[in-house]
């Protein structure tokens, strides 16, 4: 794994509530000596109201997710429809994925769901199966698989 590659994480919606929070910033203090993370929160694409017109919320989600990915990142959707990798198979995905120092750009979409498009612009859709969680859980999985993976590829031991 190059040392220092960039990951970006760009998201739909802020972390509500502080355990989320907490969670999160422990994950991404823990992986900061081994990358650089640039987490990325975008505004959800409606007004509040209990029921937006969906196809309208994803495609203005859709067009901030995709407003900011560098041209050249490799971009990971994360939907329940993608494919499940088991942590020890991220992790080696993971170090082709960043082989060649590239950039590498993960998307989270809001709790509204995922616009075609941005399936579309995914070099590889993820799945941490096939229940559905609270987007702020997502974030936190990612995160802690991230760590994981790293813990994994440079045979660190990680409490299971």
């Amino acid at each position: 794994m190059g040392h220092m590659s960039r990951m970006i994480i760009r998201t739909i919606g802020k972390l509500g509530s502080d355990w989320p929070k907490t969670a999160a910033q422990d994950y991404a203090a823990r992986l900061s000596p081994f990358a650089t993370l640039d987490l990325v929160e975008l505004p959800e694409g409606h007004d509040g109201s209990a029921k937006p017109d969906l196809v309208r919320t994803r495609a203005t989600e859709a067009e901030s997710l995709l407003k900011g990915i560098p041209a050249e990142a490799f971009v990971i959707v994360l939907d329940e429809i993608g494919k499940q990798l088991s942590s020890q198979a991220f992790a080696e995905s993971l170090t082709d994925w960043t082989s060649g120092g590239q950039n590498i750009c993960f998307l989270i979409g809001g709790s509204w769901g995922l616009d075609e498009r941005v399936r579309e612009r995914a070099d590889v859709i993820l799945s941490f199966g096939k229940m559905t969680f609270p987007h702020a859980l997502a974030r936190v999985m990612l995160l802690e698989q991230l760590y994981r993976a790293i813990m994994i590829r440079s045979g660190k031991t990680y409490h299971k």
